[in-house]
């Protein structure tokens, strides 16, 4: 305690006074999912570089940042084993070894590419159409069961929706068929795939914990049921090119030998929960700041409506969308205020090394505090705090883009990232076309991150209406 607290180089560092000493106070915070909060206020208490633990610092100067995930392609650190279901089983996410992680990607990368991707988008479209059916019906029913606000709108609960067309997406396009969420209504999945998360951040946060905290097989139920449902397809010699099949195919270049069916399991449920929640959230929080600001939701209708005209094109098609300078504005704004990785990106180093000016010891945890980078004033302006989609067209974009981590950076950059904006311009393009929104007042609107960040409440209440 006495090396850590007045005598490691990294004493050097301001922070907290307890945070030399131990990581307690991160680990108080993590449950509630509000240490990306915390670290925000510490940067801007403490400056650029803030000790958080004995071996464990924040850097948020973009200089740090692309040195940290970029040039010196560290490692993840050590601890994402925590969050793995079994310790001892690797995937993408939580790969440390750089090796393995280049092998994993290459195998999995046929099913990410941009040609591929493109191919998915009428089985993407079948989603969508599932979902503007869902809010038709709903915008028709008068029974008691429905509320109303004020203006006799129906009230929906749209974050329930979107995230279950989400996940509908990946199961249609990944996993060989459509979970029917959205017309279910309330399939246990979504908040299966929460408990989940919630249980893989108690395992990251106590493991010592881990053989005491139950699990609960649902999850991993009805990911057998679609592996073996698949395994009976390709004996009768059908197969389909997606996410499970390469999974299914993948084979050892030394031994030829293929994934464990346990192997094969959690990189599936990571894919759900990396790829529903990530786009599930950036949507809702795209719905939240439009209805926010109606000025900015004006100017992007503007651009929808003369693109496809109401009543000419219900569902627009991406080779257009992909084009639209403010809709894409809209999403990258998004993409900056609301990141995935909003408690930042953490990486290990592998021998001692300088970063902003301090030696920083082999085998110490550096964060790119991703949060505070992207509300940054240096890099954003006097208005980085608020959401301004024109600075994506009054600057220059590929410039700003390189302080854009979202998606992470350097060889760790998300592997789905095609894959996710594709989902958001056709789902976001396709409600606004479709409906008018109103949002109802005094709403828990706060966010939380356990690995995925989301609304604490897991609500988000509109009133809709058939858009003219």
């Amino acid at each position: 305690m006495i090396y850590n607290a007045f005598i490691s180089p990294l004493s050097l560092i301001p922070g907290p006074k307890f945070c030399s000493l131990s990581e307690i106070p991160i680990v108080i915070r993590r449950p509630e999912g509000r240490v990306f909060e915390w670290f925000y206020q510490l940067h801007r208490e403490y400056g650029n570089v803030v000790r958080v633990g004995p071996k464990f610092i924040l850097f948020s100067s973009k200089e740090a940042v692309r040195q940290i995930l970029v040039t010196s392609e560290l490692p993840k650190t050590d601890a994402i084993a925590g969050i793995r279901a079994d310790p001892n089983i690797v995937t993408l996410f939580s790969a440390t070894d750089q090796v393995f992680h280049k092998q994993r990607k290459r195998i999995l990368s046929p099913a990410f590419s941009i040609k591929y991707i493109a191919s998915l988008e009428p089985l993407m479209q079948s989603c969508i159409k599932a979902f503007i059916n869902k809010l038709n019906t709903v915008t028709s029913l008068t029974s008691k069961s429905v509320q109303f606000n004020e203006n006799g709108l129906p009230i929906v609960n749209i974050h329930q929706l979107i995230q279950a067309t989400s996940l509908d997406i990946i199961g249609e396009t990944a996993f060989g068929g459509t979970f029917n969420l959205i017309e279910s209504g309330d399939h246990p999945l979504p908040g299966k795939v929460f408990q989940e998360l919630k249980r893989r951040v108690m395992y990251h946060t106590f493991p010592y914990m881990r053989p005491f905290l139950k699990k609960d097989p649902w999850t991993d139920e009805f990911i057998q049921k679609i592996i073996k449902e698949r395994r009976e397809l390709n004996a009768q010699g059908i197969t389909r090119e997606d996410i499970l099949q390469i999974l299914l195919n993948a084979r050892d270049e030394e031994t030829n030998e293929g994934l464990s069916e346990f192997d094969i399991q959690d990189q599936t449920m990571e894919f759900l929960i990396a790829g529903s929640d990530t786009s599930s959230f950036s949507l809702n929080m795209a719905l939240i700041m439009l209805l926010h600001h109606p000025e900015k939701l004006n100017k992007l209708m503007n651009e929808l409506i003369s693109a496809f005209p109401v009543g000419s094109c219900q569902f627009p098609n991406h080779e257009k969308l992909k084009d639209l300078k403010y809709l894409n504005a809209v999403i990258n704004e998004i993409f900056r205020l609301f990141p995935a990785s909003m408690g930042g990106i953490l990486r290990q180093t592998t021998d001692d090394m300088v970063i902003d000016g301090y030696l920083i010891p082999k085998d110490t945890i550096v964060s790119a505090s991703i949060y505070q980078v992207h509300h940054s004033k240096e890099i954003w302006g006097v208005d980085a705090e608020k959401f301004v989609p024109e600075r994506w067209m009054n600057d220059d974009p590929v410039n700003l883009k390189r302080h854009l981590y979202t998606f992470g950076a350097g060889t760790r950059f998300c592997i789905g990232y095609n894959f996710a904006i594709m989902e958001i311009r056709l789902v976001l393009a396709s409600l606004l076309l479709n409906f008018e929104f109103e949002m109802m007042p005094n709403q828990d609107m706060q966010i939380v991150q356990f690995i995925t960040p989301g609304l604490r409440s897991k609500k988000f209440d509109v009133g809709v209406r058939i858009r003219n």
